[in-house]
């Protein structure tokens, strides 16, 4: 089962925001995944915002005004399926806790 995902590396996000810095641009502020075992208040990729975090189990915030279908990314070569989420509401998202804890939250 392969989905079509990009995420940007914390090198590739410094390079594009000295890019745009020099530009004169301000770029958007995305979070960046936390480090293994350490949950920062809220991190999150577009509108899906990680909530809650366990092993085997998150919730995931939809922030933004319209219906997002949201994961969060376990690790790199496997994440959970995305769920339906509207506008304002969360859902629970559900893995095998052997795998850990989720890192961060995305739109998928």
């Amino acid at each position: 089962m392969s989905r079509a995902r990009t995420i940007l590396t914390p090198l590739a996000m410094a390079i594009a925001a000295g890019t745009l810095a020099a530009a004169g641009a301000v770029p958007a502020v995305a979070a960046a995944p936390a480090p293994s075992g350490t949950t920062s208040a809220a991190p999150f990729v577009g509108c899906a915002s990680l909530t809650s975090n366990a092993n085997g189990r998150a919730q995931v915030k939809n922030i933004c005004s319209h219906t997002i279908n949201a994961t969060v990314s376990v690790d790199w070569a496997w994440d959970p399926d995305g769920q339906s989420i509207g506008a304002g509401r969360s859902a629970t998202i559900r893995w095998d806790s052997t795998k850990g804890r989720a890192e961060y939250a995305y739109e998928c």
